[in-house]
């Protein structure tokens, strides 16, 4: 008889352990999923300040476009469709630069920057000139 509480007692224990290994593998599982997803559904880059390090890259590369000289017209057309190729590889964005005005005597140009991603979307006048270039001091 006491033989029979001894297997029964054992047989318990293995039972309350294989429940134990059983719940924590549905958990780590749960956990890995949630994980996931959370990855998943998040901004795959910076979210808030996006729209203004787009402002100042765009300032920053038509400006050196236009201190290029040459057919700045060109330069910049070169410069928007390169942004353009870059920022649609890193992050889920559309940015364009049209209705560029830019005069060949002038080292300034009125452009109209368009940037649409999930967060937000806006259009925006600039009138950017050469000077704007930043130049690297010795």
């Amino acid at each position: 008889m006491v033989t029979d509480r001894q297997s029964r007692g054992q047989i318990i224990l293995i039972g309350a352990i294989s429940l134990a290994f059983i719940i924590l593998g549905i958990v780590v599982v749960f956990n890995g999923v949630l994980y996931t997803e959370t990855l998943s559904s998040g901004p795959a880059s910076q979210s808030g300040p996006d729209a203004t390090v787009t402002d100042l890259e765009i300032e920053r590369g038509v400006s050196c476009a236009l201190a290029k000289g040459g057919n700045r017209k060109a330069n910049v057309s070169a410069f928007n469709d390169a942004y353009r190729n870059a920022t649609g590889e890193s992050r889920p964005v559309a940015v364009n630069i049209s209705e560029m005005d830019i005069d060949s005597s002038d080292p300034r140009a009125n452009i109209t920057i368009t940037y649409d991603s999930h967060e937000s979307s806006y259009e925006r006048n600039r009138t950017i000139t050469a000077s704007d270039c930043p130049t690297e001091e010795p």
